[in-house]
């Protein structure tokens, strides 16, 4: 699912105008991706893991794209939306569990990708558990988490705010606006 959004030029009451609507819609996109790159620049990994550069890569795969005269910008990085509205994470068909890294060698990869012909893994899930590891069977070390499920809470500060978005709309229309004079 990708978090899409309309931009239109009638912000400040002009009529509907393809150029203002397209000015309007580079605007909001310019201060969407901003937002993203700082959001990504101040993001905290969690101790000993690698940063993964989420939001820089939510920034690159922001578009514009015109409607008539309505600009639409899409955010086509997955998962932005379930950050944005929040939601249920449940394992993909054929799996029983998410598997949650929880030491940096697990970052990014999935546990038959780490290696499978050693089987170092050992799966420990208590009877009765809604959760359970997959630990390394020689350390003990746990290298994921696994879940049933995962509840995600909304953040509205993942995109900036209305109001942002409105100042830079308008301001692109205004420059927009000068250019036409």
């Amino acid at each position: 699912m990708h978090l899409t959004f309309k931009v239109s030029s009638t912000a400040d009451m002009l009529p509907p105008d393809r150029e203002l609507a397209q000015a309007a819609g580079r605007g909001v996109s310019n201060a969407v991706k901003r937002h993203l790159v700082e959001r990504d620049r101040r993001s905290v990994p969690a101790p000993g893991m690698p940063r993964t550069g989420y939001y820089g890569d939510a920034a690159n795969s922001v578009t514009t794209e015109m409607n008539g005269s309505v600009s639409i910008v899409t955010i086509h990085k997955e998962g932005v939306a379930l950050h944005y509205y929040g939601g249920v994470v449940y394992p993909t068909s054929g799996h029983k569990a998410l598997a949650i890294p929880q030491v940096p060698a697990a970052a990014g990869r999935r546990p038959a990708e780490i290696d499978p012909s050693r089987q170092q893994f050992a799966l420990v899930w208590p009877k009765g558990s809604t959760a359970g590891t997959l630990r390394d069977k020689e350390t003990n070390d746990v290298w994921y988490l696994l879940v049933a499920k995962a509840a995600i809470p909304a953040d509205q500060t993942v995109l900036p705010t209305e109001s942002a978005m409105t100042d830079a709309a308008n301001a692109a229309i205004g420059r927009a606006l000068e250019h036409m004079t």
